[in-house]
């Protein structure tokens, strides 16, 4: 017997959503790669993150150096997303590491 919910369709099994979107873990940001390091600096408010991409190439596709951009971030998974950029660097969302 398959479980049914209130409007009499199977539910689907739950899967684990890789990259979660609640208003608490996204916040809007300004990014800037710094073209010498190759570190991500990421402000929001008065906190701010320098943190290095996984995917430089990827990421320096997306963004030019000592360019100030609008973003996302998460902190607590570390990624940024980058509306767009998915047509130049194949992702609109880029892994960081402290």
């Amino acid at each position: 017997m398959s479980k049914q919910t209130h409007l009499g369709l199977a539910a689907k099994p739950l899967t684990a959503n890789p990259l979660p979107r609640f208003a608490n873990d996204w916040i809007s940001a300004w990014l800037q790669l710094d073209g010498g390091t190759g570190l991500l600096h990421i402000g929001a408010g008065p906190r701010e993150w320098i943190l290095e991409p996984l995917d430089p190439t990827a990421l320096g596709a997306a963004v030019d150096p000592g360019t100030q951009i609008e973003g996302q971030f998460n902190p607590d998974l570390k990624i940024a997303l980058i509306p767009g950029s998915h047509l130049v660097a194949g992702s609109s969302f880029f892994r960081l590491r402290a």
